[in-house]
């Protein structure tokens, strides 16, 4: 197996499976739209529509002085739109060195590009979803892609990437088990996950919720919690963990009685005293 997918696989699930155990996500209504929004809204990355006549640019990435942009060709089909914009997140989030990155038919071997798409093919079709999907719900190819939203070809060449990993030396028993799947025969492709379903499950459960990301996520939706909800916030040694790359964050404590409770808030929904007066009544209510 080409150990540039190994690679890229790797540094995918450490962000995309933290993701989806902080925020509980159903492996089976999983979808690539909670963790793309996720990362664009805490970036503050913008994503516009572009248009070239000869179709030749599928995706751009820029990042300047005014901040970060993605962009993909209007008038691609949705499941190509999806592609080209995971490719681009691929871009921020594996950190690749540059300032402009376009995805075109020409450079499609560059080996940016190539771990961009790696990483775009995996947001879309997670391993863990995969196995939930087309092995315990026994859902047919066709209703695998449609619930992705991805295309025939992208679910293909997804599947043979990700069974290649696990049978490098049975690459034509992987390439026909696709092939009779897409076909409707599923004996083959159960047989394959069967044998490695142990592994992909013990893989995803290395991954726990994380207070820290928790309480972050959170406080973006509501911008309020206490210890109340967390009760580890009382321990001040996470609260500069919690403030760190977000100077909207506050943390404090208030006590009554013997009683105590911590607190988080965003300053942009609340100000300090009103955060206080929250904290005070639920206090009040212990």
């Amino acid at each position: 197996m080409d150990g540039l997918y190994a690679i890229v696989s790797s540094a995918t699930k450490q962000t995309l499976y933290q993701f989806m155990k902080d925020e509980d996500i159903s492996l089976l209504n999983y979808h690539f739209s909670h963790y793309f929004h996720f990362c664009i809204q805490i970036n503050n990355i913008q994503v516009i529509p572009h248009h070239f006549s000869s179709h030749k640019i599928e995706g751009l990435t820029v990042v300047d002085e005014l901040g970060i942009s993605f962009s993909y060709e209007r008038d691609n089909p949705k499941v190509k739109q999806n592609f080209t914009l995971c490719h681009e997140l691929g871009h921020f989030i594996l950190k690749h060195d540059g300032s402009y990155f376009a995805e075109s038919v020409d450079n499609q071997e560059d080996i940016l590009e190539r771990e961009a798409n790696i990483f775009s093919a995996m947001v879309l079709m997670p391993d863990i979803v995969l196995l939930s999907k087309i092995y315990y719900s026994c859902h047919t190819f066709h209703q695998v892609q449609n619930s992705l939203e991805v295309s025939n070809q992208a679910l293909f060449y997804r599947l043979l990437d990700f069974l290649r990993e696990y049978y490098s030396d049975n690459e034509g028993e992987v390439t026909q088990a696709i092939e009779s799947y897409i076909e409707g025969k599923n004996a083959s492709i159960f047989r394959l996950f069967h044998n490695i379903k142990d592994k992909i499950i013990e893989e995803f459960h290395q991954f726990q919720p994380s207070l820290i990301n928790q309480v972050k996520q959170r406080v973006r939706k509501v911008g309020f919690v206490t210890s109340q909800e967390y009760p580890s916030l009382l321990n001040q040694d996470n609260w500069k963990a919690i403030k760190d790359n977000n100077g909207n964050l506050k943390t404090w404590l208030v006590y009554n009685k013997g009683k105590a409770i911590a607190y988080v808030w965003d300053k942009e929904k609340f100000s300090d005293e009103e955060a206080r007066k929250k904290a005070e009544l639920q206090l009040l209510l212990m």
